[in-house]
């Protein structure tokens, strides 16, 4: 199981929302390039970069962080927040994310996502962001009746190869990950599945594995110590 740190980044900063609340953010450092070093020293490969900014306007916003990332890291980068148009993708692509994370437009341009599948194959990934099972949008600011379950099962039949889950009401928390959820989407699809939000112990990580999960991602847990990362790397990967 590959596990993934998270940086969020809003106004070209790494912080950290609270349910993707951006009004209860905290700012955990103003160099995000720093932190993704940091990371990396620790024994991670890839990481989970989200463009907050992006996610609440529809196009990203701190490409200069994204790429500062990359550059100084050298580590493997998916990226999500924003990207609701093909040339975007594209530009990200060449930039050297290596994979792509979309949601609002699996939603909203169902033909988009099947567009940049046929291009691009497996750097294409869906986020399936539920609350209370239902799918939210706009960086969590637009609720749907979409049901999260519903959503992967028309999104596989598009061509995505991956998908990344996030319970939103666990984000941020440090509580547990909703395993019922990622169990019964795990059984949905027939494509790798990361999980995502509440996970904040070591024994989190071990069940998720259990559950067969290709990857985790880690945000307020390692910028608070509550998981060591590289001890979770060593013991779980």
């Amino acid at each position: 199981m590959e596990i993934i740190p998270a940086i969020d980044i809003r106004g070209g900063k790494c912080v950290r929302l609270y349910q993707g609340d951006y009004s209860q953010e905290s700012v955990f450092d103003m160099n995000p390039a720093a932190v993704a070093l940091r990371w990396k020293s620790q024994g991670a490969r890839w990481l989970h970069v989200v463009d907050l900014d992006g996610s609440a306007t529809g196009k990203p916003q701190n490409m200069a962080a994204v790429e500062g990332i990359i550059k100084t890291s050298s580590l493997l980068v998916e990226l999500g927040g924003g990207i609701r148009r093909e040339d975007i993708a594209e530009e990200l692509l060449h930039k050297g994310v290596s994979r792509i994370i979309l949601g609002t437009v699996a939603i909203e341009k169902p033909e988009l996502v099947e567009k940049l599948c046929q291009r691009f194959g497996q750097a294409i990934t869906v986020s399936i962001d539920a609350r209370d099972g239902k799918v939210a949008i706009h960086g969590w600011q637009k609720d749907t009746v979409v049901d999260a379950l519903q959503l992967s099962r028309e999104m596989e039949e598009l061509g995505v190869r991956r998908f990344v889950y996030t319970d939103i009401k666990r984000d941020g928390t440090l509580s547990e990950p909703n395993f019922d959820a990622v169990e019964r989407l795990i059984a949905e699809v027939d494509v790798p599945v990361i999980a995502s939000g509440g996970i904040s112990k070591l024994e989190h990580l071990q069940r998720l594995k259990e559950l067969g999960v290709e990857g985790a991602i880690i945000g307020k847990a390692l910028y608070t110590g509550d998981i060591d990362l590289q001890k979770a790397i060593t013991e779980l990967s």
